[in-house]
């Protein structure tokens, strides 16, 4: 099958599809197959293997799955997701449950997978049981963002990331942080983010190519990321959320650790790996708001 042409699509989304294509987070394998055809697929899919270190893919599908730990126990029936990627989480879910997952992006990315989901359905004739949208959103405009709660139906909400704090600086963050904690004041819920990073020293970073060492340093990921885990904790308490749960690692969900030779690795061991990263869920106590 000739792949779709989608060449607006950012190397690092690119990029990173093609690393979860390694694993088996939902449709990730077969969303990257429409950008590559099987030989040029196979062929990448080697080189990521071969030339990007197994804790670089361990990361990605690692914090993948510890957002779906603290998300899937919570049975939650509305799910906002901010700067989803190419993450097709909310798809999975609609089709296995009756839920509302609005699946938000910018504009130019959320045109695009609008396009790969279309092409999902259709290919793989894919039914949804719950409401399933895509829907543009910069995560940061406060009437935007209200207006996209306002669409959910009565009940507490959700709100999902990953991948996005470390692009934001001080002041964006607190935006965020206002916007969300308005809405989960107004609606109840939780803010499950990947997003809790430390800065240096971070082994996931060790064996980076050239090229995404360039990218990070462009967007200044490293001097965005929190100092430590309890700088990061004072930060969210002083924009009024309270750290309900935290996840490491979500070992019993790690396909990757299929690719080494001895795969009987006690989770206590790989969650050695992960040092620099956690998966927090936040909730707001709904008598009290935090101003921006």
């Amino acid at each position: 099958m000739r792949a779709l042409d989608y060449n607006t699509i950012s190397p690092s989304a690119r990029g990173l599809l093609l690393t979860k294509a390694i694993t088996t987070i939902p449709f990730a394998t077969e969303a990257a197959a429409l950008l590559w055809d099987a030989d040029q697929l196979k062929r990448k899919i080697r080189e990521k293997l071969s030339k990007e270190s197994f804790i670089w893919l361990l990361h990605f599908e690692n914090r993948y799955r510890t957002i779906d730990s603290l998300l899937l126990p919570l049975e939650t029936r509305n799910v906002l997701e901010i700067a989803s990627g190419f993450s097709f989480r909310g798809l999975q879910l609609c089709i296995q449950d009756d839920i509302t997952y609005f699946d938000t992006d910018l504009p130019d990315p959320i045109t695009i997978k609008q396009q790969v989901v279309d092409k999902l359905k259709e290919q793989h004739q894919l039914e949804t049981k719950g409401t399933y949208r895509l829907m543009p959103l910069n995560a940061l405009d406060t009437a935007a963002f209200n207006a996209v709660i306002d669409q959910f139906p009565p009940g507490p909400i959700a709100i999902v990331n990953e991948g996005l704090l470390m692009y934001l600086d001080e002041t964006e963050k607190r935006q965020l942080c206002a916007n969300i904690h308005a809405a989960l004041t107004k609606r109840g819920g939780c803010w499950i983010t990947g997003d809790i990073y430390l800065k240096k020293g971070d082994r996931e970073h060790a064996h980076i190519n050239p090229a995404a060492a360039e990218f990070l340093a462009m967007h200044q990921v490293e001097e965005k990321k929190f100092d430590s885990y309890e700088a990061a904790e004072a930060f969210f308490i002083d924009y009024g959320f309270t750290i309900a749960a935290k996840e490491v690692v979500a070992y019993d969900q790690l396909s990757a650790l299929r690719f080494i030779e001895h795969r009987n690795i006690p989770a206590e061991i790989v969650k050695s790996w992960f040092t620099t990263r956690e998966t927090w869920r936040l909730t707001v106590d709904r008598l009290t708001r935090k101003e921006g």
